[in-house]
């Protein structure tokens, strides 16, 4: 009778081994008996120890493994966790891209508002110091005036005062008068109103007379010189090209 039939409460898996351990000593010469199989102490402790060993290392192989589960989880969520890492990468390189292509269009956008900003402030500048001139030229003409008449010497000098600090307030705006009387006529600072013909002692287009006066703002002309300009007679410009004729002709 096996030991388990006679009520033996050792595990199956001692059993087992136990079953082995007579099979081999049966494979060895043994006859083995089919009622009664006798060990000794010596011998069971042995196969005691050995399955008291497997069985541990049973267990051992238990916990490893479910270690080695845990690890392997771990390894697909920090698998999962890199992806999304590069995904969040990815969007955040998106993201940095586009505040920096805004940040780009915005200071575009301030620097040409104030470009726009700058512009207008100089066109309003400009409309207000062009009409600032043209009261100066009209407090000359009545200075010119008092001038004229006797008595009036305190008003004038009182007048004079008054050019003066107007003088002052244009020349800290950076406005200048234009020099041009006796300068040849240039289209951009200067607006032909008379011709005079027959200046021969001058060269043609000089400025003989300024009718209003110029002004430049800082660097630009803020308003043209109106002025009358000259001319040689044709008799005179035909003999100097009669001369220049001659003269490449002498050279050749």
């Amino acid at each position: 009778m096996s030991r388990r039939e006679k009520g033996d409460s050792r595990p199956m898996m001692f059993e087992d081994f136990f079953d082995t351990f007579i099979n081999e000593r049966g494979s060895n010469g043994r006859k083995r008996s089919s009622e009664n199989i006798t060990i000794t102490n010596k011998e069971y402790q042995a196969l005691k120890a050995k399955v008291e060993k497997y069985e541990a290392l049973v267990e051992e192989h238990k916990k490893v493994k479910t270690w080695n589960d845990q690890l392997m989880k771990e390894l697909d969520d920090m698998k999962d966790d890199a992806r999304k890492f590069k995904e969040l990468e990815a969007e955040k390189e998106k993201f940095l891209r586009s505040l920096l292509q805004v940040r780009a269009d915005f200071e575009n956008y301030k620097k040409r508002q104030e470009r726009e900003n700058s512009n207008y402030k100089q066109y309003i500048l400009e409309g207000f110091l062009k009409k600032l001139v043209n009261h100066y030229d009209d407090l000359i003409r009545a200075l010119n005036q008092l001038k004229m008449l006797e008595g009036a010497d305190g008003i004038t000098k009182g007048f004079e005062i008054i050019v003066k600090n107007f003088e002052k307030v244009m020349e800290e705006e950076g406005v200048r008068p234009m020099e041009s009387e006796g300068q040849k006529f240039d289209p951009y600072k200067h607006e032909a109103m008379m011709l005079e013909e027959g200046r021969d002692d001058l060269p043609d287009n000089t400025i003989i007379d300024v009718l209003d006066k110029g002004y430049f703002l800082n660097s630009k002309v803020l308003r043209p010189a109106k002025v009358k300009i000259s001319k040689k007679s044709k008799l005179q410009n035909l003999n100097e090209k009669i001369e220049i004729i001659q003269d490449n002709q002498i050279k050749i």
